[in-house]
This record gives structure tokens, sequence and C-alpha cells, in this order.
């Protein structure tokens, strides 16, 4: 697959928001549509810890996952520092303020989910950039570079964390599907259950600041 790009420019490039983040390339070749996320173009410190990590976090979801209605097909890895996807011609939930979605929308997303949760792979960290939709209703999910994988053979301690890790999934949805479809965001997260909703909220606090520690544009 790699050497098939080895010359090409991409048509399109999605810069990653800051220095932590990687870049993204659309190609197309040989009627085939392929995303690289990429953290070769990042500077050596990150580019060989951060980056090499979560390329390897992120192609070990995918591979775990496997195939998965609503999940990209996962291309293979190029190296330490990249990895390919399909290619999906859909805009993120996050383009769509202000915009009054159907909730049977929600409904296939909480099927991906499900899905993924039943094949070990919590995402952790589900976003309204993450989710994709297309002209045609179909829905994606993108980024698992911060997914937890349970493994075959877990300690109590990993399967507790997958368990968390689930929940704050479910939240996420919660709130999204309360967010696009005129509901109450605090009350749809409490509406999953009370210790899931604080796990959330004390992530999304640490998620913050580490994300002020990392510079990340707003």
């Amino acid at each position: 697959m790699f050497e098939d790009l080895a010359g090409i420019a991409p048509v399109r490039c999605i810069e990653g928001r800051n220095a932590s983040k990687a870049d993204v390339l659309f190609y197309e070749t040989n009627g085939v549509r392929v995303a690289v996320k990429t953290y070769g173009v990042r500077g050596f410190l990150i580019r060989h810890t951060l980056g090499r990590w979560l390329i390897f976090r992120e192609a070990r979801a995918y591979e775990e996952a496997g195939e998965v209605n609503g999940l990209p097909a996962f291309l293979g890895r190029s190296g330490p520092f990249a990895l390919a996807t399909e290619w999906v011609d859909a805009e993120p939930l996050s383009s769509y303020r202000g915009v009054v979605l159907k909730t049977e929308i929600f409904d296939r997303l909480a099927g991906i989910l499900d899905e993924l949760h039943d094949r070990g792979v919590a995402l952790g960290d589900l976003h309204h950039r993450d989710v994709l939709l297309n002209a045609d209703g179909e829905l994606y999910v993108i980024d698992l570079a911060t997914a937890w994988v349970l493994g075959a053979r877990p300690w109590p301690f990993r399967r507790f964390l997958f368990r968390r890790f689930c929940q704050s999934d479910r939240v996420s949805l919660a709130r999204m599907r309360a967010r696009f479809t005129g509901g109450d965001v605090e009350e749809a997260a409490i509406s999953v259950g009370e210790v899931a909703a604080t796990w959330h909220r004390r992530g999304r606090k640490v998620k913050g600041w580490l994300d002020r520690l990392r510079g990340k544009r707003r």
C-alpha cells in the first residue's frame, strides 16, 4: 500500500492542531482512497516518544477491532510513525453545530460502540470531531489513538479500567446525543449512571490539563 503512494502528492492535508498531534494526508491512487496519519513531520522528540507510542496504540486497536461496520478499514503501518486507513468522504459532527440531528444517528453510533466493546476495544475519549457523517447518513468513528484494548489475558485491574472506559464512551455518546438533538447534556450524562458520569468528568479534567500543557489551540 505505502509503496503505491511513493512519489504521489496528497490531494488534501489536515495539519495537527498542535505540535503533539499528527498530520493526516489524503491520497487517491488506482481508484483507492487512503488516509495516512503521520508524525513524520514532527520534531525528533515528539516523533520518537509520543508519536511512536500513539501510532502503536492506534494500530493495535484497529487490529483488535477487525472489521466493524462504521470503522474505516485499517490498511497497515508504515514504520513506527505512520499508519493508513480507508479514506471516508464525510464530515465530523463538530461541523454540525447548531443543527438538530436525528436521534437514529446516535442509535447507530451506539451500535458501533457496542461492537467495539464486545471486541475488547474502548475508545475512552470519544469526541464529536471523531464521529463522521456523510451525505447518505452513514456514520464512521475515527481516531483510535487513545483507545484502550482489553487484550487476551487481562489482569483484574486492566479489566476494571476497560469497564470504566466503556462507561466513559457511553457517557460521551449520551452527551453527544443530547447536544445534537436538543436535550440536556448534564442530565444525559447522569442518566448513564452517577459513577460513570463522575469518571467521565474526572477524565475530562485530566484531558483539559494535558491539553493546556501541550498548548492545544482552541
